[in-house]
């Protein structure tokens, strides 16, 4: 007999079907029961991967392989005791629901072969499953060019490399216990907290498969060896060809995560926005029928560089954001924008001059709360998961450039050109003011003129 709670049962559901992609109305591969003196084993498989729990605790020696609908039908939101009893090729599942017996009938079912655990293990901090799930977010799952669904683990570097064709995100700094690289399928699975703790993660390599070990579970990644992952090491520019770079304070950064994903929009492809960094940061957005654009004012951010306007993906921005970065370095309007850190490299095409909004002084213009000195050391941030976008945008593609480290720190002085940034975006405001003033005063000037010579018209007929 093998005794197992509604809680864990659905949780397995949830996990299971994230992993394996199986919807509501999918019939779902078999579940393997294994118990004996090192505990409850409970696995499921695809093609592409496989997955593991393991419940610590002695139990007799039982072997149980049941279908996918036995965790639809006796899961709960609490820990209710499952017992599963073997009869022969039927298994019978009793538990209460709301203090109603109830049981359930199935038949045993065939579970075929399952990986072995490779002979070598390297430890690794639980960043690593971080990692993996932000890479995961931004590889092109629809995708069948250069391997874009899959993720590169390469050893020599302990790297990993995701990209979709217009963004590109390499984390380095893992241990990796292989000969050179693998590709690796960009699970969703991944991207979810399903498999995260603060226990640390190992990490092997059978011919086949790759695994990784976090707490209870254990998973079975397919290793893809016919396709290749694009040459992505020298994507992002130099950083000596910086003209400016967008330094936003950590206040700033959470108001921005929230606002950019509410601005209008004129296209669904590529969901632009304007980075103007002229005296203040500011990012503006207009939809189709709008009479007049949006803008956000990071108040407690501030440029490092030339001013320079700049047309991106807004989704690509708010990722930067999400994932801790607070320095993004502008290489010009056609350029890809970068993030660089000393284990982390994030790179994203910009969408090019003809997308760029002008500022305008009937713009919506909604500011920041004001804060200064918010700035701090890149750290990484709680992983977000953000909207897929379109894959086959006809623009916003990466460019190949050379890649250098970054070598560059934040001024002591912020609160002081904070300020003066401040200044000036309140002087250029002004000046607009003045413009507007004139060019109606001028107008009335023309409109009275016009009345004054009709009215001579007038006394002379």
């Amino acid at each position: 007999m093998i005794t197992i709670s509604r809680s864990l049962i659905r949780r397995l559901r949830i996990t299971f079907s994230r992993g394996l992609g199986i919807t509501a109305r999918q019939s779902g591969p078999t579940i393997d029961f294994q118990c004996g003196p090192q505990g409850l084993f409970i696995r499921t498989q695809n093609d592409q991967i496989a997955l593991e729990y393991h419940q610590p605790g002695e139990q007799p020696d039982v072997s149980i392989a049941l279908p996918f609908d036995f965790l639809r039908r006796c899961e709960g939101t609490k820990d209710e005791p499952v017992t599963l009893s073997l009869a022969g090729d039927s298994v019978t599942a009793e538990w209460t629901d709301s203090g109603i017996p109830q049981s359930a009938q199935f038949e045993q079912e065939v579970f075929g072969d399952f990986p072995s655990l490779p002979e070598q293990m390297a430890a690794n901090p639980a960043r690593l499953l971080e990692a993996l799930g932000a890479a995961a977010e931004v590889a092109d799952n629809d995708s069948s060019r250069y391997a874009l669904n899959h993720l590169r683990l390469r050893s020599r570097d302990g790297q990993i490399a995701a990209s979709d064709g217009r963004q590109l995100l390499l984390q380095s700094g893992f241990s990796f216990p292989w000969d050179n690289e693998v590709l690796i399928p960009a699970n969703r699975l991944l991207s979810s907290s399903d498999l995260r703790s603060n226990a640390e993660v190992q990490i092997g390599c059978t011919e086949d498969w790759t695994c990784l070990r976090s707490g209870p579970w254990t998973v079975w990644l397919l290793i893809n060896k016919k396709d290749r992952f694009p040459q992505v090491d020298d994507v992002a520019p130099s950083v000596n060809s910086v003209t400016s770079t967008m330094l936003i304070s950590d206040a700033d950064a959470e108001f921005l995560s929230k606002a950019v994903k509410r601005l209008p929009s004129n296209d669904n492809l590529n969901h632009p926005v304007t980075v103007d960094l002229n005296g203040a940061v500011s990012i503006r957005a207009q939809g189709t029928d709008d009479p007049q654009p949006t803008e956000v004012v990071l108040t407690s951010s501030r440029r490092d560089g030339e001013a320079i306007k700049i047309s991106t993906n807004r989704h690509f921005l708010a990722r930067a954001v999400q994932m801790g970065f607070r320095a993004v370095e502008v290489h010009g309007q056609e350029s890809p924008l970068v993030c660089r850190e000393p284990e982390r490299t994030y790179v994203w095409a910009a969408l090019g001059k003809a997308g760029i909004i002008a500022a305008t002084p009937e713009a919506i213009r909604i500011e920041s709360e004001r804060v200064t000195n918010t700035f701090s050391q890149p750290t990484r941030r709680k992983h977000f998961a953000m909207p897929k976008t379109e894959s086959h945008a006809p623009q916003n593609r990466l460019p190949k450039t050379d890649n250098t480290e970054l070598e560059s720190s934040l001024t002591p002085l912020q609160a002081a050109e904070a300020l003066r940034d401040s200044l000036k975006v309140t002087l250029t405001h002004t000046r607009e003011l003045i413009a507007a003033l004139k060019k109606r005063k001028k107008q009335s000037r023309l409109v009275e003129s016009t009345l004054a010579s009709l009215k001579q018209l007038q006394e002379v007929a």
